[in-house]
């Protein structure tokens, strides 16, 4: 293993313990947006089972699942937004540090990536938008829970007090839709209003930054660790970092 003259002889263990202490992290912060979405399926399982159960129970517990579902969704993506930070560090010294010594058993201790890691530890921030987040848990998880959920309220529309008649069946639907003073047609136009939302978000929000997947390449990482528009994780001021690298030389700041 090639050494720089008068480097420290423990700084492959260092490495090596800062990689297991961000891999807790990451495998913590994981567990807690698989645990968010746990919610989700079970209250919407809940959800579904109470209002289908009954002939007399309300059709507007489906829609209070719809939000409620939102809810969580919009935990998970806070969350995502941690987990995508500390997997980002488990990645550059995976492509960066972990990948030549595996390949050359040599580790270079003046690389490029170095003052980026320091910037990132020193004053981390968020690699992707709230927005992004939340299309990103979309179109892995939440989909199918809001599909479903919009599936029991109709399905309930349909056939509770008494299955609507052949031929008449949407405007029956319409009229059970009615909460309160609000007619059929207006609870039916913001729920699809809602549902437009969502698939907006699914649609437009990989275009932001590009994480599409939850492993990323070493050059969209690298990318990502000196984009000028990040989101800062809290309210730190960030101060220049002095580094000899070609390129940006001051650490991302707030938007």
């Amino acid at each position: 293993m090639q050494q720089r003259a008068g480097s420290s002889p423990l700084a492959p263990a260092v490495m090596v313990h800062f990689y297991r202490a961000a891999m807790d992290l990451t495998t913590t912060w994981r567990a807690r947006i698989d645990g968010t979405t746990n919610w989700a399926v079970l209250t919407s399982g809940s959800i579904a089972s109470f209002v289908l159960g009954n002939p007399t129970s309300p059709q507007i517990m489906s829609i209070l699942g719809m939000f409620l579902a939102f809810a969580f969704l919009s935990i998970e993506a806070r969350r995502f937004r941690f987990y995508d930070l500390w997997s980002g560090w488990i990645r550059i010294m995976e492509t960066e540090y972990y990948e030549p010594l595996l390949r050359a058993n040599v580790i270079d201790l003046d690389q490029h990536w170095h003052p980026l890691l320091q910037s990132d530890l020193e004053d981390p921030y968020f690699k992707i938008s709230w927005s992004e987040a939340m299309g990103n848990r979309l179109r892995h998880n939440y989909i199918a829970i809001f599909g479903f959920l919009l599936l029991t309220w109709l399905t309930k529309l349909m056939i509770h007090p008494a299955p609507a008649a052949v031929g008449d069946t949407f405007r029956t639907m319409v009229g059970r839709a009615a909460l309160g003073p609000l007619p059929g047609g207006v609870i039916m136009t913001g729920v699809m209003v809602f549902y437009f939302f969502l698939i907006g978000l699914m649609i437009f929000t990989p275009a932001l930054r590009g994480s599409g997947t939850e492993i990323l390449s070493r050059s969209l990482l690298l990318r990502r660790l000196v984009n000028p528009k990040a989101r800062l994780v809290g309210f730190k001021q960030i101060r220049p970092v002095a580094t000899s690298m070609e390129g940006p030389g001051l650490a991302p700041e707030e938007d």
